[in-house]
């Protein structure tokens, strides 16, 4: 048993990760992708609010057609799908404990383009402790 507070699991072969052996990453092109997505469907909403004098309403379909967050890879170097894609990455050493978990976090909002990714849902996996992509050793007691 390791002392991380932390584990990172494989997203492909769903094993831990030991330090030096993988990354957490996320795709440059499926960001671009997600980028444009959302640019497209805010532009399509704000033509269709200007045809409704203004007023922002979205309907069922709209939401659905909301483009999907580019997602966040946790994978072992040696299973890494597309090892020469260019992506925005760092290793899973870094990512350890809450606090660093936190840290990242934090560093990351100064991105512009986090909000088209699925950050949120990995820090809500691993606060859940759903053994996905970030895992803590021990379930947090969250009030």
């Amino acid at each position: 048993m390791n002392s991380h507070e932390l584990n990172a699991i494989c997203d492909v072969c769903k094993n831990p990760i030991a330090d030096g052996a993988g990354n957490v990453w996320i795709d440059k092109a499926d960001l671009s992708r997600a980028e444009r997505g959302v640019k497209e469907w805010e532009d399509a909403q704000r033509e269709a609010a200007r045809e409704r004098d203004g007023v922002v309403m979205y309907s069922a379909d709209d939401l659905l057609a909301y483009p999907e967050a580019a997602r966040w890879a946790v994978t072992h170097r040696a299973c890494d799908p597309e090892p020469d894609t260019s992506a925005y990455s760092f290793e899973v050493h870094r990512c350890r404990t809450w606090a660093e978990l936190v840290d990242w976090t934090a560093h990351l909002m100064g991105k512009t383009w986090l909000q088209v990714t699925d950050w949120n849902v990995l820090l809500e996996e691993a606060t859940a402790a759903r053994g996905h992509r970030i895992s803590p050793s021990v379930k947090p007691k969250i009030r």
